[in-house]
């Protein structure tokens, strides 16, 4: 199956690039990795595969998880892309400005849906490629670079959005809490049910970084100054 990072954001980002205003980038790309997100719970005996997949599931699982996900990402956007490299043409500081958009509450629901249902439609046109899951794969990571050094090279972030929030850098602080969280939480995946499963272990440690990156936020997140250029524009 196409990975859930980054092959299935990948293909939906051109839709946000396409029409901006049409679509809730955040989420889209959480929308499209949603089904992937049961795969953590692989062999608690919860009935959430292959019910993410299905069609009903598209509203039971991945509408929810996609929603609260989205509302966690804008809250920790600006300290997370604060404590990030500067990226060079990638400009992923940028990305702070994503916890400034907002969007009507449909846009943000059909974005989600579209994000999941194009998930499950890449997984169907995976299996009829010969070696498709590799293919897939490599082309992913192919379109994510080019992908970001468009968004980031042309400003596309900033014009949707403005510029990021000013979050005072406190690395230090950021990095460790992260660190506290997310690397023992990747540390037991080897001894979880179904680690044999590329797929599952992947989706638990992409969901183990993630939530370090929100505990890193949420040390560092209450510490926020405006830019100069917003104090001007409220004058």
């Amino acid at each position: 199956m196409p990975s859930t990072f980054p092959t299935h954001p990948v293909a939906v980002l051109p839709l946000k690039i396409w029409r901006p205003r049409w679509f809730d980038g955040v989420a889209l790309v959480l929308g499209s990795m949603a089904p992937d997100a049961a795969y953590v719970l692989d062999g608690s005996g919860l009935p959430v595969w292959p019910f993410s997949h299905e069609p009903l599931g598209l509203l039971g699982w991945c509408l929810p998880l996609t929603l609260a996900g989205a509302w966690l990402v804008r809250r920790a956007a600006p300290a997370v892309a604060a404590h990030l490299p500067a990226g060079g043409s990638f400009a992923l500081r940028d990305y702070g400005a994503i916890g400034r958009a907002r969007h009507r509450w449909w846009v943000t629901v059909a974005s989600a849906l579209i994000g999941a249902a194009s998930h499950v439609a890449l997984d169907e046109v995976e299996q009829g490629v010969t070696a498709g899951e590799y293919v897939f794969h490599a082309a992913g990571v192919v379109a994510v670079v080019v992908a970001g050094q468009s968004i980031g090279r042309r400003g596309l972030v900033r014009r949707w959005h403005g510029p990021s929030p000013a979050v005072r850098r406190r690395p230090a602080l950021f990095w460790t809490v992260a660190g506290a969280v997310a690397v023992p939480a990747a540390a037991v995946t080897p001894f979880l049910p179904a680690a044999f499963l590329p797929h599952t272990t992947g989706a638990r440690l992409i969901a183990a970084a993630g939530v370090g990156l929100l505990a890193g936020a949420a040390a560092v997140g209450g510490d926020r100054r405006r830019l100069p250029a917003e104090v001007d524009r409220r004058r």
